[in-house]
């Protein structure tokens, strides 16, 4: 679907102007004039709104026209994924993104970060922080951890331990010297063993747990009888 200029500035609801400003910084783009060449009034693809809505929420957010073109020109400005929610553009996440598929506030991964748990892969032109999207891993790690009454600079050792990606790779031990990768090793098995201890105490309390509500459930239906 195509929209003339009158279209397109009804349904943002601005000015030509504003347009005009919008226009000068490269934030949409009409469509391409026709095969012909005649000259015609500019028009825009249905797309260009959505583009349009975006430049309005940054500019209400306080961003100037420089900033917003900045951030297009780095990571692209999100789009719309099939809940409605904006996502960045590029491989990357934004820390907003990351909290929402780590369940973590970013109050929290701000925090973290200062403590040295995780770190932006590379921030843009204008400051942004940009996540890989294995970092949602390293925060739910961070957090299971938490669960175990680990402390963060205990947590942040840990890390340490896990290396690159937690583990998936390994390209980090190739230079080691063997007396350091026999400490690691020996800090390894100790972790890994505490794990069993507490996997094992865990299913010895939770049987109790799941018997005596087994019980109480039995006899909260009796007394329904």
């Amino acid at each position: 679907m195509e929209l003339t200029q009158e279209e397109y500035l009804h349904r943002l609801r601005i000015t030509p102007e504003e347009l005009d400003a919008w226009l000068e910084h490269e934030l949409v783009a009409p469509l391409p004039p026709d095969a012909d060449g005649r000259a015609s009034t500019p028009r825009f693809a249905e797309s260009a709104v959505e583009e349009g809505e975006l430049i309005r929420k940054f500019s209400a957010l306080g961003y100037s026209l420089p900033e917003i073109q900045k951030i297009k020109r780095s990571v692209g400005l999100p789009v719309r994924d099939e809940q409605g929610r904006f996502v960045s553009r590029s491989d990357l996440l934004t820390i907003g993104e990351l909290a929402e598929k780590s369940g973590i506030n970013v109050r929290t991964i701000k925090f973290w970060e200062e403590k040295g748990l995780i770190s932006p892969h590379r921030r843009t032109e204008g400051g942004f922080r940009l996540y890989k999207p294995g970092d949602v891993v390293v925060l739910s790690f961070v957090k299971d951890l938490q669960s175990f009454n680990y402390t963060l600079a205990e947590i942040g050792t840990i890390l340490g331990l896990a290396g690159p990606d937690l583990g998936v790779t390994d390209e980090d031990l190739a230079g080691r010297p063997e007396a350091e990768l026999g400490k690691t090793a020996a800090a390894l098995e100790y972790l890994v063993e505490r794990m069993r201890e507490m996997r094992d105490a865990s299913v010895r309390v939770e049987t109790v747990f799941a018997r005596r509500l087994r019980a109480v459930t039995k006899a909260i239906r009796s007394r329904k009888r």
